[in-house]
This record gives C-alpha cells, sequence and structure tokens, in this order.
C-alpha cells in the first residue's frame, strides 16, 4: 500500500470516527438540531453602548459581505451560517463604529472558540455589544457573562 492510500484510508476512518462521535452527542435542550452535517448557527448582535449611541456593525467573513447595519440603541440584528463543522475554519468578523469616533473589530463567530466541539460552543450566539468590549450570552449561566476585549482575549482568564 502506498503512502498515498494510506493517507486516504486514515483521512476515511478519522472522518467515520468523527461523524460516529458527532452522532452521539446528545443534548438537554429540545431547542438545538443535533444533525450536525445541516444544522445552522445565528448570530445576534445587540446595542448595549448603554448612551443613546447608534451603532453601525459591518460583518464579513472570506466568502460574504453582509453588509452594513445601524442599530438603534437596545435593537439588534442577525444572521444565520452553516459552519464548517467537519473542518472547524468558519470565521465572521465585525467592524463597529459609534460616536465620538470609536472604531472597534471583533471575530463574531470563530470556531475555533465557539464552534460546537468548543468547551464554551454556541449554535445561539447571541452578543452584546458594549463600549467595552463584546460579551456572549452564556446558556449554562443564562447570562451575558461570556466577554471579550476588543483585541479577543477573554476578560477573565
Amino acid at each position: 500500500m502506498t503512502i498515498a492510500q494510506k493517507t486516504k484510508v486514515h483521512v476515511l476512518v478519522i472522518s467515520l470516527l468523527v461523524q460516529i462521535a458527532l452522532s452521539k452527542v446528545e443534548t438537554s435542550s429540545s431547542h438545538y438540531d443535533v444533525n450536525w452535517s445541516t444544522i445552522k448557527s445565528m448570530v445576534r448582535i445587540t446595542n448595549r453602548l448603554g448612551d443613546g449611541s447608534t451603532l453601525k456593525l459591518h460583518c464579513k467573513s472570506s466568502d460574504d459581505d453582509l453588509g452594513l447595519h445601524v442599530l438603534a440603541p437596545n435593537s439588534f440584528w442577525s444572521f444565520k451560517f452553516t459552519p464548517k463543522v467537519l473542518f472547524g475554519s468558519t470565521l465572521f468578523f465585525c467592524q463597529f463604529t459609534w460616536l465620538p469616533g470609536q472604531f472597534k473589530w471583533f471575530d463574531i463567530y470563530d470556531d475555533d472558540r465557539d464552534g460546537v466541539r468548543r468547551g464554551i460552543p454556541c449554535i445561539y450566539c447571541f452578543w452584546d455589544i458594549t463600549k467595552e468590549g463584546p460579551c456572549r450570552f452564556s446558556e449554562k449561566d443564562h447570562a451575558f457573562n461570556i466577554c471579550y476585549d476588543w483585541n479577543g482575549k477573554r476578560i477573565g482568564e
């Protein structure tokens, strides 16, 4: 057997093991779709700047430009997508602006951080955008307590 044939066999075996492992995953919440091959994730972004400022955001991935959106205080915008579950390479990043002259970036969905195989995954990724940085909703704690600074470092780590 050649090296290329051995590599193909290894890839096939690993793919089968991943599919078996994912099919065994159970969830305690009935609103999650556990068919990982067709799962859709949703990102919801809410303006929580807290001072009456309008939040402008523009989100993109390497494949999609989701356009410019303007959020009044406490309003939200959302989008859905199918993550690349097997290879874990989905990334959406957003530019956020508000007055006076604030301009920030953040990876609003990063499969390395948020993917279904991670420690704190999100299928429904709800974010509150504050001046200090974005905070994601924790299903476990029922609070927006997974917070990051604008550079992407998790606060409290």
